[in-house]
């Protein structure tokens, strides 16, 4: 999730590696300060465990693209009796709208055994963010961690290790690239290609841990400039995605492939952001690097030091695919388990069986969708060819659809 004041807010890949040992793990000579499991689905957003004020441990997500060292939700605040202080309305997050931003003072916040003593708090409501991940979300560790230690995430094995910037020393053999950081947001170099053009576009990527369910979004005037997506490309028009500001406008397309040093990412599925306002339009960066490509790595994040570490799993090269249904949902209810159709996408298997937005899906092949977790229903989604049986609840009606998966892009 893209987040911040002054300009920023937002919440298939064939990985060809060149000169890189998939083998050899990343290690420090010096041991981790502190080693955080973390939960985490196939959208590749990361749930950490936190306490406020020595609170029941909360599900915090980590976030590079939060400009704000911690949040916490407003929901979590009332209930916790957080002072706040010098609430104020901004704009230019992901999506087009606002979003209030209030101060806590004196707080403290825990991370496993690590304690951090009255940091920077922000309160904010999160809820619609939730809502899309299908999951709580008391809060987000934002830019705090990044800046203070070497940020170890390793994805497959779903743990944060925390570094000491002054002894800390890379061993492994894993792509280094320059990172750059600007205004409290991290940034690295990419070449992008798409359908219509012969030669790959150099661009300035924003990293964001939190930039879940994407792999690459371009932003409005940089796929502008290029001629993105090319006249007579295949697109999906995908509304479901949201930040801080409200619902993001994105097409999505196949690229053709996605350069990071010397990694190789072939035909990437691309977002092209059509926002007229917010982060994602603006032109101060041309794109954001999500967490569908980072979770492919074991991601060191060494801002002290200025680079970002990518070390390829074994399953770096595992297509990932975009949507074959053609549902987009949102999680609704106390336990976030009713799902509710958001958007159905044009022209899709879903389209043609006549469903609706505003369709409540109840059972998939006679499965409760209520002891699915909305990750578990997108993967289901992605599978081409299969056939699907949904249960649904329109009004006071029920209904039931069969669907035959096919990719869109």
């Amino acid at each position: 999730m893209i987040s911040g004041i002054r300009s920023l807010s937002c919440f298939a890949i064939v990985f060809t590696l060149v000169l890189c040992d998939v083998s050899q793990p990343s290690r420090s000579a010096a041991k981790p300060l502190a080693t955080l499991p973390f939960e985490a689905n196939d959208h590749g957003i990361i749930f950490l465990k936190a306490r406020v004020q020595s609170s029941r441990w909360m599900s915090f997500a980590l976030d590079s693209g939060a400009s704000f060292p911690f949040v916490v939700d407003s929901r979590r605040a009332r209930e916790l009796k957080l002072k706040l202080n010098n609430s104020q309305t901004f704009a230019g997050g992901g999506g087009p709208g606002s979003y209030t931003v209030a101060d806590a003072g004196g707080v403290t916040i825990d991370l496993g055994d690590l304690r951090f003593a009255d940091p920077q708090v922000k309160v904010l409501a999160l809820d619609s963010l939730e809502s899309i991940a299908g999951r709580r979300l008391d809060g987000l560790v934002g830019q705090y961690l990044f800046r203070n230690y070497i940020v170890e995430i390793n994805y497959a094995d779903k743990v944060v290790k925390l570094y000491d910037p002054q002894t800390f020393a890379y061993k492994g053999s894993g792509e280094v690239l320059p990172l750059t950081v600007e205004e409290h947001y991290f940034f690295v170099s990419a070449k992008v290609g798409m359908s219509g053009r012969f030669e790959p576009v150099d661009a300035r990527l924003l990293v964001d841990t939190g930039g879940g369910f994407v792999s690459i979004v371009l932003n409005a005037p940089f796929a502008r400039s290029n001629g993105w997506p090319a006249r007579g490309q295949k697109t999906v028009l995908d509304r479901s995605l949201g930040g801080l500001g409200g619902e993001m406008r994105l097409l999505v397309a196949r690229g053709s492939s996605l350069a990071v040093g010397k990694l190789l990412i072939r035909d990437p599925v691309v977002y092209v952001s059509e926002d007229t306002g917010g982060a994602l339009a603006s032109n101060e960066f041309d794109g954001v690097l999500g967490s569908q490509i980072l979770q492919k790595f074991t991601a060191i994040f060494d801002a002290p030091h200025g680079r970002l570490i990518l070390e390829p799993h074994t399953t770096y090269d595992r297509t990932l695919e975009y949507d074959m249904s053609g549902i987009r949902l949102r999680a609704e209810g106390r336990d976030l388990n009713e799902f509710r159709i958001y958007q159905v996408l044009d022209d899709s298997p879903a389209a043609k069986s006549g469903l609706k937005e505003g369709d409540v899906l109840m059972e998939i092949n006679d499965t409760p969708a209520s002891k699915l977790s909305m990750a578990e229903i997108y993967e289901t989604f992605k599978q081409p060819g299969r056939i699907l049986k949904l249960g649904l609840r329109r009004g006071t009606s029920t209904l039931s659809v069969t669907l035959r998966l096919e990719r869109s892009i």
